[in-house]
């Protein structure tokens, strides 16, 4: 299961994704994301993942070894009691490292850091986190070529769709919680926890994308996101939810949405797209208006008549 295609380039993209981008440079949502992509970023994991992404997207060598870099000044971040943003960082680190596999830059030494690393780390007892280990553990599996931790990962992704998610979208234990705070938040990063998952497995052939329990699915989870980003008023889980919020915490965390854009969009995701374009987040999806913006193109059916 765990043999990736000679397509795959990253965690998130394939060479495809790449090809389709190349092709229309000027063409919106890229010529935007393009600007976003040259656009320099205080954080030294975002910019590693811009750097490397840089190089695949141009055949720029010089641009990943200045990515292995500025991974190298970070420092190896994945250890033991790794909180949520801990863990998020973790995975932006192996984000950015994914797009150097086949890099000269890309060092052996990695692979045993990664694996020791991972392995040392402990689960939190928190709902949200837990969703964001197993994203780390799946990326470390896809990375790796482990199927260990893949199955890992897509274990607790299972488990999500049928114990966690509500047929009607929330998440039970992370968005209904009594007096709870930035709950609104907490469904965003779920959502693109479990998003993220699937977009990592489909990497390697195996389709979580499809995965339902009782008709509930990551679909589901989306559709209710992706409502209540428009109708803060009516979200129920805690008071004053505004339009400013939800815009807010989506440009910071709702890269996720153009993979969700992808393979089964809501409806009248056109004006979240209008909206939030070029989205951008290091560990739920990378540049993903870059990778994901253009649909490809269908199939043409021949016919007789």
């Amino acid at each position: 299961m765990s043999q990736r295609s000679n397509q795959a380039m990253g965690l998130f993209h394939s060479e495809a994704d790449l090809r389709r981008a190349r092709s229309s440079l000027e063409r919106e949502p890229i010529r935007s994301a393009l600007a976003q992509l040259n656009k320099e970023d205080a954080d030294p994991l975002a910019r590693a993942q811009k750097l490397a992404l840089h190089g695949q997207l141009f055949a720029a060598p010089e641009a990943g070894y200045r990515a292995a870099a500025v991974l190298h000044e970070a420092g190896f971040i994945i250890g033991a009691r790794l909180e949520l943003d801990g863990i998020k960082r973790a995975l932006s680190w192996l984000a950015a490292a994914a797009m150097l596999r086949d890099h000269p830059a890309w060092e052996a030494s990695w692979r045993d850091q990664i694996a020791d690393g991972l392995s040392g780390v402990s689960e939190t007892g928190e709902a949200l986190s837990e969703l964001w280990l197993a994203a780390l553990t799946m990326a470390a599996g896809v990375l790796l070529e482990s199927d260990e931790n893949i199955e890992r990962g897509a274990a607790v992704y299972r488990r999500a769709v049928a114990r966690q998610i509500h047929p009607e979208g929330y998440f039970r234990g992370i968005t209904d919680i009594a007096e709870g705070q930035q709950l609104y938040e907490a469904q965003v990063s779920a959502t693109a926890a479990l998003v993220s998952l699937a977009a990592m497995a489909g990497q390697v052939g195996l389709d979580l994308w499809s995965y339902d329990s009782r008709a509930v699915s990551i679909s589901t989870a989306a559709t209710y996101t992706h409502f209540y980003y428009f109708f803060p008023e009516k979200w129920r889980w805690e008071k004053r939810l505004t339009r400013e919020r939800t815009q807010a915490i989506m440009r910071r965390e709702g890269a996720f949405m153009e993979l969700v854009n992808r393979r089964a969009p809501p409806q009248g995701i056109e004006q979240f797209l209008a909206e939030q374009r070029p989205l951008f987040c290091a560990w739920g999806g990378g540049m993903t208006t870059l990778t994901h913006g253009l649909a490809p193109e269908k199939k043409r059916r021949w016919r007789l008549w």
